[in-house]
């Protein structure tokens, strides 16, 4: 699901996203108990608000009416904004953020964890570097190892303390 080969898939779509001015930030087809949904996340400058959506939702359906191998059976076609808590799909989208605090579930247990939580240090060759959040050390996480990451929404320390005074 993270790697760059998995997201390559998605190409022609990408493209169909970007000749309509908008930013293609991850695509991703789950399958939920019966039911399967091609989700499609897209930002622009301004954000995004239900009529990008809906402009970006017909130009994919009618793109994928023409091209019905790219997705087998039936499936739901989802197109969001990435939201708050932005989902990371490729590397560079790590790097993007160095900064920010993040969540990191893996593939499998390393160092008897399989979720790690922390800040963005950066990005170093195919490794994200992530200061934990427990115990401030700056790990090394290699990147085909991770199975799904977002970033944290943090409300900033203004908003709280109006947020405060206004309770």
């Amino acid at each position: 699901m993270q790697d760059k080969k998995g997201q390559e898939r998605w190409t022609p779509i990408r493209e169909v996203i970007e000749g309509l001015g908008y930013e293609c930030v991850g695509i991703l087809l789950v399958s939920e108990g019966r039911s399967q949904y091609l989700r499609v996340y897209i930002d622009s400058l301004g954000g995004i608000v239900v009529k990008d959506c809906e402009t970006v939702s017909r130009a994919i359906s009618r793109f994928l009416d023409e091209h019905d191998d790219m997705v087998q059976g039936a499936f739901y076609l989802e197109v969001s904004s990435p939201g708050l808590e932005r989902p990371l799909f490729l590397l560079e989208d790590y790097g993007k953020f160095v900064g920010r605090g993040v969540k990191i579930k893996l593939h499998e247990t390393v160092k008897g964890q399989k979720k790690f939580s922390g800040v963005l240090e950066g990005v170093a060759e195919d490794s994200i570097l992530l200061r934990e959040s427990e115990s401030l050390e700056v790990r090394t996480i290699p990147f085909d190892t991770v199975q799904k990451g977002h970033l944290v929404f943090e409300e900033d320390e203004g908003a709280k303390k109006q947020k405060r005074r206004s309770s």
